[in-house]
């Protein structure tokens, strides 16, 4: 038998996942890996979340893994959030690195930074959302939260469907004013700078939370009928319990992930929200095992927790390309043949 030999790890910066993946390829990966998860074809563990808040550090840490049978995608995505990296170290608030696994060894592959395919995963599953759950006719587009993910999540979307006005708000007057400058002048969309989340979200068409609050922001009075509502904040409950209880179809992508974490957990503990009361996990949709949008004065709320496959299986795709050209920095953890 001949023994194969193991090449060092590959090291991946984000500059290099920038120049060879994109929303293209996040979106592909994503309907593929949400199709075979609702196949029964991908392993998938709930997350395991590290909150160290009760040692005085306001930062939690997240564990993603992940096994993706169809693309012998295999590894985990360890991601956290730490509150004063902008302020005082002059770091992203996100932290992220993926480990690329060879799937029947364990061998590392590549180690890269995980928030930019965060980013890219995380707005393809927006854009996937509306055009399975989104009335065509949509044109005004509400966000909560002007941060990174609200920008790809308009550049993601847009794709869909021909967005005439974006409305925004965020407890930073200042990320609004920037979201709204970059935005007009990066897609020439206008943007409309709100004071409050009424005033965002009040007649849009769809509606986008991403904020790490854990209180709610949305009521169920200010959604007009008809309305898409996405809740891509994973911290905690962003839209009131009437909105989701209320809603006429509520969709999540993994039921056991949003169960423990994010938008649905309280409700879920507390026996007021079962599984019986999803609709559908996207993946279901996407199998044609569950419809989508049926009627247009329906209201639906998607519930993204964010799952640990998608980041995977991207990764993946980036390993492959970075391998494949040559030239990236490495590091042998170990020499292969050594037990």
């Amino acid at each position: 038998m001949t023994t194969r030999e193991w090449g060092p790890t590959i090291l991946v910066s984000r500059e290099q996942i920038e120049q060879i993946v994109d929303l293209d390829d996040a979106r592909a990966v994503v309907e593929e890996v949400l199709r075979e998860q609702a196949r029964g074809r991908v392993a998938m563990p709930a997350k395991v979340t590290m909150n160290l808040a009760d040692f005085g550090l306001e930062a939690w840490n997240t564990a993603m893994p992940a096994y993706i049978e169809a693309l012998g995608a295999s590894g985990f995505k360890w991601v956290g959030g730490f509150a004063e990296n902008r302020s005082r170290h002059g770091l992203p608030f996100l932290i992220s690195l993926i480990l690329v696994q060879d799937p029947p060894t364990g061998y590392p592959l590549a180690v890269m930074e995980g928030v930019h395919i965060t980013n890219l995963r995380t707005a393809a599953l927006n854009a996937l959302i509306v055009e399975l759950y989104a009335r065509p006719e949509s044109r005004r587009l509400g966000i909560i939260g002007a941060g990174v993910q609200a920008r790809f999540a308009v550049a993601a979307i847009r794709r869909i469907v021909p967005l005439e006005e974006v409305r925004v708000h965020d407890t930073d007057p200042g990320a609004s004013a920037r979201f709204a400058r970059d935005i007009e002048a990066q897609h020439g969309i206008a943007v409309s700078v709100c004071d409050g989340a009424e005033g965002a979200v009040a007649g849009a068409d769809i509606v986008i939370t991403a904020t790490p609050s854990v209180t709610p922001l949305v009521r169920r009075a200010w959604l007009a009928p008809g309305v898409t509502a996405i809740s891509v904040g994973s911290q905690g409950q962003e839209f009131d319990d009437e909105v989701i209880l209320g809603v006429d179809k509520l969709i999540c992508d993994s039921w056991e992930q949003c169960s423990h974490l994010g938008e649905l957990r309280e409700l879920a503990e507390t026996g007021r929200l079962t599984r019986a009361d999803v609709y559908a996990e996207i993946g279901e949709t996407i199998a044609g095992l569950r419809a989508g949008r049926e009627h247009q004065d329906e209201d639906i709320l998607v519930v993204p927790i964010g799952l640990g496959a998608l980041d995977i299986a991207l990764g993946r795709v980036a390993y492959e390309r970075v391998a494949a050209a040559g030239g990236a920095a490495s590091f042998r953890f170990f020499e292969s043949g050594t037990q």
